[in-house]
Protein backbone atom coordinates (compact mmCIF):
# COMPACT_ATOMS: atom_id res chain seq x y z
CA UNK A 1 0.00 0.00 0.00
CA UNK A 2 2.91 2.32 -0.05
CA UNK A 3 2.32 5.37 -2.01
CA UNK A 4 -1.34 4.80 -2.48
CA UNK A 5 -2.67 6.89 0.04
CA UNK A 6 -5.66 8.18 -2.24
CA UNK A 7 -9.15 7.36 0.06
CA UNK A 8 -10.59 6.80 -3.61
CA UNK A 9 -8.08 4.39 -4.86
CA UNK A 10 -7.45 2.62 -1.26
CA UNK A 11 -11.13 1.53 -1.73
CA UNK A 12 -11.25 0.58 -5.25
CA UNK A 13 -8.22 -1.29 -4.74
CA UNK A 14 -9.98 -2.77 -1.23
CA UNK A 15 -12.99 -3.48 -3.16
CA UNK A 16 -11.27 -5.10 -5.93
CA UNK A 17 -9.44 -7.25 -3.81
CA UNK A 18 -12.54 -8.18 -1.85
CA UNK A 19 -14.33 -9.28 -5.10
CA UNK A 20 -11.43 -11.38 -6.26
CA UNK A 21 -11.47 -13.28 -2.93
CA UNK A 22 -8.05 -12.05 -1.48
CA UNK A 23 -9.48 -11.14 1.37
CA UNK A 24 -5.77 -10.10 2.81
CA UNK A 25 -5.16 -7.32 0.35
CA UNK A 26 -8.85 -5.78 0.95
CA UNK A 27 -8.39 -5.80 4.74
CA UNK A 28 -5.02 -3.98 4.78
CA UNK A 29 -6.31 -1.74 1.56
CA UNK A 30 -9.65 -0.84 4.08
CA UNK A 31 -7.54 -0.28 7.45
CA UNK A 32 -5.55 2.09 5.72
CA UNK A 33 -7.99 3.98 4.41
CA UNK A 34 -9.51 4.27 8.26
CA UNK A 35 -6.22 4.99 9.41
CA UNK A 36 -5.00 7.61 6.76
CA UNK A 37 -8.75 9.07 6.10
CA UNK A 38 -10.76 8.49 8.84
CA UNK A 39 -13.41 11.21 8.16
CA UNK A 40 -13.01 10.84 4.00
CA UNK A 41 -16.69 10.28 1.94
CA UNK A 42 -15.33 6.86 1.83
CA UNK A 43 -14.61 5.88 5.77
CA UNK A 44 -18.32 4.74 6.69
CA UNK A 45 -17.91 1.84 3.50
CA UNK A 46 -14.76 1.43 4.25
CA UNK A 47 -15.63 0.01 8.34
CA UNK A 48 -18.58 -1.56 6.70
CA UNK A 49 -16.32 -3.60 4.60
CA UNK A 50 -14.35 -4.76 6.72
CA UNK A 51 -16.81 -6.18 9.02
CA UNK A 52 -17.85 -8.02 5.68
CA UNK A 53 -14.08 -9.03 4.87
CA UNK A 54 -13.51 -10.36 8.33
CA UNK A 55 -16.47 -12.03 8.20
CA UNK A 56 -15.90 -14.35 4.84
CA UNK A 57 -12.26 -14.65 6.44
CA UNK A 58 -14.34 -16.13 9.78
CA UNK A 59 -13.09 -13.78 11.88
CA UNK A 60 -16.18 -13.67 13.44
CA UNK A 61 -15.57 -11.38 16.94
CA UNK A 62 -13.43 -8.65 14.56
CA UNK A 63 -16.58 -9.04 12.17
CA UNK A 64 -18.68 -8.24 15.24
CA UNK A 65 -16.46 -5.52 16.44
CA UNK A 66 -16.70 -3.54 13.04
CA UNK A 67 -20.16 -3.86 12.76
CA UNK A 68 -21.29 -3.11 16.60
CA UNK A 69 -19.39 0.13 15.80
CA UNK A 70 -20.96 0.84 12.59
CA UNK A 71 -24.64 0.32 14.29
CA UNK A 72 -23.47 2.19 17.33
CA UNK A 73 -22.08 5.17 15.64
CA UNK A 74 -24.37 5.68 13.08
CA UNK A 75 -28.20 3.71 14.01
CA UNK A 76 -29.87 5.60 11.34
CA UNK A 77 -27.54 5.28 8.32
CA UNK A 78 -29.61 2.93 5.58
CA UNK A 79 -27.40 -0.30 5.87
CA UNK A 80 -27.36 0.01 9.87
CA UNK A 81 -29.69 -2.77 9.85
CA UNK A 82 -27.89 -4.88 7.35
CA UNK A 83 -24.29 -4.17 10.07
CA UNK A 84 -26.98 -5.46 13.08
CA UNK A 85 -27.73 -8.15 11.00
CA UNK A 86 -24.27 -9.17 10.34
CA UNK A 87 -23.11 -8.98 13.79
CA UNK A 88 -25.99 -11.46 14.56
CA UNK A 89 -24.60 -13.58 12.00
CA UNK A 90 -20.99 -13.04 13.12
CA UNK A 91 -22.21 -14.66 16.71
CA UNK A 92 -24.56 -17.02 15.15
CA UNK A 93 -21.35 -18.53 13.25
CA UNK A 94 -19.84 -19.95 16.51
CA UNK A 95 -23.58 -21.19 18.10
CA UNK A 96 -22.45 -24.38 19.73
CA UNK A 97 -24.57 -27.75 20.65
CA UNK A 98 -26.74 -27.42 23.31
CA UNK A 99 -23.90 -29.34 25.36
CA UNK A 100 -21.72 -26.52 25.27
CA UNK A 101 -21.28 -23.18 26.05
CA UNK A 102 -24.27 -20.69 24.72
CA UNK A 103 -22.49 -17.62 25.17
CA UNK A 104 -22.20 -17.26 21.22
CA UNK A 105 -26.02 -18.40 21.15
CA UNK A 106 -27.20 -14.91 23.70
CA UNK A 107 -25.29 -12.36 21.68
CA UNK A 108 -26.66 -14.02 18.52
CA UNK A 109 -29.99 -13.39 20.12
CA UNK A 110 -29.59 -9.95 21.21
CA UNK A 111 -28.73 -8.80 18.26
CA UNK A 112 -31.22 -10.45 16.46
CA UNK A 113 -33.69 -9.04 18.95
CA UNK A 114 -32.50 -5.38 18.80
CA UNK A 115 -32.90 -5.47 14.98
CA UNK A 116 -36.34 -6.33 15.21
CA UNK A 117 -37.30 -3.77 17.84
CA UNK A 118 -34.89 -1.12 16.37
CA UNK A 119 -35.46 -1.80 12.48
CA UNK A 120 -38.92 -3.23 12.08
CA UNK A 121 -39.05 -2.39 8.26
CA UNK A 122 -35.94 -3.55 7.17
CA UNK A 123 -35.46 -6.43 4.47
CA UNK A 124 -33.33 -8.74 7.72
CA UNK A 125 -37.01 -8.60 10.04
CA UNK A 126 -38.25 -11.77 9.07
CA UNK A 127 -35.18 -13.81 9.03
CA UNK A 128 -34.31 -12.45 12.06
CA UNK A 129 -37.46 -13.43 13.38
CA UNK A 130 -36.94 -16.98 12.36
CA UNK A 131 -33.34 -17.10 14.02
CA UNK A 132 -34.88 -15.88 17.15
CA UNK A 133 -37.33 -18.67 17.28
CA UNK A 134 -34.14 -21.31 16.94
CA UNK A 135 -31.95 -19.84 19.10
CA UNK A 136 -34.59 -19.55 21.94
CA UNK A 137 -34.94 -23.19 21.54
CA UNK A 138 -31.33 -23.63 21.90
CA UNK A 139 -31.20 -21.94 25.27
CA UNK A 140 -34.33 -23.81 26.21
CA UNK A 141 -32.42 -26.70 25.07
CA UNK A 142 -29.48 -26.13 27.26
CA UNK A 143 -31.57 -25.31 29.94
CA UNK A 144 -33.11 -28.95 29.58
CA UNK A 145 -29.62 -30.55 29.38
CA UNK A 146 -28.50 -28.93 32.56
CA UNK A 147 -31.73 -29.75 34.35
CA UNK A 148 -32.31 -33.08 33.41
CA UNK A 149 -28.31 -33.56 34.76
CA UNK A 150 -29.37 -32.16 37.61
CA UNK A 151 -32.77 -34.86 38.17
CA UNK A 152 -30.33 -37.81 36.93
CA UNK A 153 -28.32 -37.23 39.84
CA UNK A 154 -31.29 -36.34 42.47
CA UNK A 155 -30.71 -32.88 42.49
CA UNK A 156 -34.41 -32.56 42.46
CA UNK A 157 -34.52 -28.82 44.07
CA UNK A 158 -32.13 -27.70 41.37
CA UNK A 159 -33.82 -29.55 38.42
CA UNK A 160 -37.29 -28.29 39.28
CA UNK A 161 -35.67 -24.54 39.41
CA UNK A 162 -34.12 -25.25 35.78
CA UNK A 163 -37.80 -27.06 34.25
CA UNK A 164 -39.40 -24.09 35.97
CA UNK A 165 -37.29 -21.71 34.17
CA UNK A 166 -37.71 -23.02 30.76
CA UNK A 167 -41.49 -22.72 31.50
CA UNK A 168 -41.40 -19.30 32.23
CA UNK A 169 -38.41 -17.58 29.91
CA UNK A 170 -38.91 -20.27 26.58
CA UNK A 171 -42.69 -20.90 26.40
CA UNK A 172 -42.64 -21.06 22.82
CA UNK A 173 -39.54 -23.51 22.84
CA UNK A 174 -41.61 -26.56 21.93
CA UNK A 175 -40.52 -27.93 25.19
CA UNK A 176 -43.28 -27.09 27.25
CA UNK A 177 -44.56 -30.92 27.59
CA UNK A 178 -41.32 -32.58 28.90
CA UNK A 179 -40.49 -29.17 31.20
CA UNK A 180 -44.19 -29.88 32.56
CA UNK A 181 -43.49 -33.97 33.28
CA UNK A 182 -40.43 -33.04 34.28
CA UNK A 183 -41.75 -30.52 37.07
CA UNK A 184 -44.27 -33.04 38.28
CA UNK A 185 -41.66 -35.32 38.66
CA UNK A 186 -39.08 -32.76 40.74
CA UNK A 187 -41.92 -32.28 42.88
CA UNK A 188 -42.97 -36.01 43.84
CA UNK A 189 -39.51 -36.70 44.48
CA UNK A 190 -39.52 -33.61 46.95
CA UNK A 191 -42.35 -35.19 48.52
CA UNK A 192 -44.82 -32.11 46.95
CA UNK A 193 -47.32 -34.35 46.23
CA UNK A 194 -50.16 -31.43 45.92
CA UNK A 195 -47.92 -29.66 43.19
CA UNK A 196 -47.06 -32.64 41.41
CA UNK A 197 -50.84 -33.50 40.80
CA UNK A 198 -51.64 -30.24 39.62
CA UNK A 199 -48.74 -29.98 37.63
CA UNK A 200 -49.47 -33.41 35.94
CA UNK A 201 -53.08 -32.16 35.41
CA UNK A 202 -51.80 -28.68 33.80
CA UNK A 203 -49.75 -31.42 31.43
CA UNK A 204 -53.31 -33.39 30.43
CA UNK A 205 -54.87 -30.49 29.73
CA UNK A 206 -52.40 -28.49 27.59
CA UNK A 207 -50.93 -31.45 25.70
CA UNK A 208 -53.36 -33.43 25.25
CA UNK A 209 -51.53 -34.97 22.36
CA UNK A 210 -48.34 -35.04 24.19
CA UNK A 211 -46.76 -38.58 24.87
CA UNK A 212 -45.67 -37.55 27.92
CA UNK A 213 -49.43 -36.70 28.64
CA UNK A 214 -49.70 -40.22 29.09
CA UNK A 215 -46.91 -40.71 31.47
CA UNK A 216 -48.52 -37.54 33.04
CA UNK A 217 -51.96 -39.50 33.96
CA UNK A 218 -50.02 -42.69 35.19
CA UNK A 219 -48.22 -40.57 37.53
CA UNK A 220 -51.01 -38.47 38.78
CA UNK A 221 -53.11 -41.88 39.43
CA UNK A 222 -50.37 -43.41 41.33
CA UNK A 223 -50.28 -40.09 43.51
CA UNK A 224 -53.83 -40.76 43.61
CA UNK A 225 -53.81 -44.03 44.64
CA UNK A 226 -51.34 -43.77 47.10
CA UNK A 227 -53.62 -40.87 49.29
CA UNK A 228 -56.27 -42.12 49.12
CA UNK A 229 -55.22 -45.50 50.34
CA UNK A 230 -52.73 -43.73 52.98
CA UNK A 231 -49.94 -45.99 51.51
Amino acid sequence: MSGRTNPAELYETGMKSYLDGRYVEAETAFRTLLDEHPISRYSLDAQLMLGDVCYDMEKFDDASSYYTSFVALHPVHPRAAYALFKKGMSHFKEVLTFDRDQTSTRKALYAFEDLIAVYPDSPYYSKSKDLITFLRRRLAERELYVAEFYYKGKNYKGALGRFRDILENYPDSGLGDKALYYVGLSYTKLGETKLAVETFSTLISEYPESPFALDATKAKEKIELELSTGS
